[in-house]
């Protein structure tokens, strides 16, 4: 999803999650995969941010990990900094306690990153429509779901899986 719906290029680029839970986990693992400069991790417990961190230390490699208190946000260069900005919270999650909310201010988002929330209900977020406010390229999860439904067909048939018509009709249940 970020290569394909986001154009995001990670060869030397600076990461920024906010959460260290599952979907953090995940996203950690495939950011490891490419040529990321830098991880830096946000969370209300450091230890659980620095748990994650340090799980992933050996695969890291010359990759910088960094784990940081939520609040920190508004001081650290880490946030400004940043090219790849990823929401692994449920903050604004349609149905959520928080629905509605987004996990940062618009004055927070840096202008020149892609804000991307794996939250695909809705399908634009609370905070990817701050992230428009101040002008920043946005992507939501609805694509990375379809992959993963298309990958799981491809496992199962042997056939690639329609994304196209996934994504259509994905767009058309969220309705």
């Amino acid at each position: 999803a970020l290569c394909e719906d986001g154009g995001f290029a990670f060869r030397n680029k600076r990461a920024v999650l906010l959460g260290a839970g599952g979907v953090a986990r995940a996203v950690m693992f495939a950011l490891l995969n490419e040529e990321i400069r830098s991880v830096t991790v946000f969370n209300r417990s450091i230890e659980r941010g620095r748990r994650l961190v340090s799980s992933f230390a050996r695969e890291a490699g010359r990759i910088e990990l960094l784990a940081l208190p939520w609040t920190e946000l508004e001081t650290s260069s880490a946030l400004q900094d940043s090219d790849l900005l990823v929401n692994c919270t449920s903050i604004g999650m349609r149905y959520g306690a928080t629905e509605g909310e987004s996990p940062l201010r618009a004055e927070l988002i840096p202008h020149g990153a892609l804000v991307y929330d794996p939250v695909y209900n809705p399908e634009e977020t609370p905070f990817l429509r701050e992230a428009k406010r101040v002008g920043a390229k946005t992507l939501g999860g609805l694509s990375m779901l379809v992959y993963q439904g298309a990958a799981s067909f491809e496992l199962w048939t042997g056939k690639k899986g329609p994304v196209d018509i996934m994504l259509k009709s994905a767009r058309e249940a969220l309705e």
